[in-house]
């Protein structure tokens, strides 16, 4: 018998969007909060243009997206990316005080990952979206857990964690899986947040440097806010079987930053927003497990 052909590294791009919901929260299309900023650049449709694009460059296995809005949501539907993807749905945040609606939204690529799937639409503490999905790569027999979130601020953010740790372990108790936990965490590498997921087996793809930012604010410096965790038997994929455009792992253990990689490397946030139409940097890695 010939030895079953080896499944291609599964590949992720995980990308904060700035919903217009929050761009426009006072009314006035963001220029009080995002004085100095050209407005072409804050104009919502250039900038669903870019992410989307960016996205769709780099024909990533799953997409996670957060701060989803009903806008960006209709947007979505109508761009490429629905053709290539299926598009699994906005798990909106029970509360919100955006001017609509937001929260995560997960693509899986169709032809890349098993059209066949489990979405765990999730609300962490009554109040803030997760997306959990159980799916295959094409061809593949084990599971993997893909985690989208976008945790609040402070003591409330660490709670929210703290809670979708406790679920991801019972449904990997179930039926095990590989875990690839991605989103805007709302805090920096030094966290208590992050160190307690260290303490429990979670690694992160870009090994919690704050030199690679990936957000900048209104009136602020880069820093970093964004990653991609994940456990074991998730790995990062060597960086011989790693895409160009993706993150991948040396024979040394050092990480390469895909060809594309923004993570600090923007300036401030008119640089960000001109290469992608967001306050926040895409990430993009590649996974075996």
């Amino acid at each position: 018998l010939g030895m079953a052909a080896p499944v291609a590294p599964l590949t992720l791009h995980c990308h904060n969007i700035l919903a217009h919901a929050w761009v426009d929260l006072a009314g006035d299309g963001g220029q009080k909060f995002f004085d100095g900023v050209e407005p072409l650049l804050l104009e919502p449709r250039g900038r669903w243009a870019k992410a989307f694009g960016a996205a769709l460059a780099c024909t990533p296995s799953v997409i996670c997206f957060q701060e989803v809005g009903l806008a960006e949501a209709r947007a979505l539907w109508a761009s490429e990316l629905a053709r290539e993807y299926l598009v699994l749905g906005l798990v909106e945040n029970a509360q919100t005080s955006g001017r609509e609606p937001n929260g995560v939204c997960t693509l899986l690529r169709r032809g890349a990952m098993e059209p066949k799937y489990e979405h765990h639409a999730l609300q962490l503490r009554g109040t803030t979206a997760a997306s959990v999905v159980r799916c295959r790569r094409l061809g593949d027999t084990s599971d993997v857990l893909v985690v989208n979130c976008h945790l609040d601020w402070g003591s409330e953010g660490e709670a929210q964690a703290a809670e979708l740790q406790l679920w991801i372990d019972e449904e990997c108790r179930k039926n095990q899986a590989a875990v690839i936990w991605c989103g805007d965490f709302n805090v920096g590498p030094e966290a208590p947040l992050l160190q307690a997921l260290v303490a429990v087996g979670y690694s992160d793809t870009f090994g919690f440097k704050p030199e690679r930012a990936s957000y900048c604010g209104a009136r602020g410096k880069p820093h970093r806010l964004d990653y991609v965790l994940y456990k074991r038997p998730a790995q990062v994929a060597p960086q011989d079987a790693a895409r160009a455009d993706f993150l991948g792992m040396s024979p040394d253990g050092h990480v390469s930053l895909g060809r594309h990689s923004l993570l600090g490397g923007f300036r401030d946030i008119s640089d960000i927003l001109e290469q992608v139409g967001s306050d926040h940097a895409p990430m993009q890695a590649s996974f075996q497990f």
